[in-house]
């Protein structure tokens, strides 16, 4: 999903570089200090996606909800359900 820019604003992110991919760009890692939700994305695109705390890629349903809402500037007891459901592809998050 493309970034929302006004919910992805509402963060207040720390941002780590991953790896890095010719095609690609870097592939950076946002947590939120206030919520604690984590994307990524690839530094050349918009897309971004939801992840757990091992960097797997969360269900394309959870991605879509977490980027349209806004953070709720503390943690949030439902996300960690939330993290429970990966990807089909969380094994290879990378390589979306």
């Amino acid at each position: 999903m493309a970034i929302a820019k006004s919910s992805w604003n509402t963060h207040d992110f720390v941002v780590k570089m991953l790896d890095w991919s010719s095609l690609r760009g870097s592939r950076l890692a946002y947590t939120c200090r206030r919520c604690g939700r984590k994307f990524c994305h690839f530094s050349l695109s918009r897309e971004a996606w939801a992840i757990d705390a091992d960097g797997r890629a969360l269900d394309t349903a959870v991605s879509d909800r977490w980027l349209a809402e806004d953070c709720f500037r503390l943690f949030n007891i439902g996300d960690d359900d939330d993290r429970k459901h990966l990807s089909k592809a969380a094994n290879k998050s990378f390589d979306r």
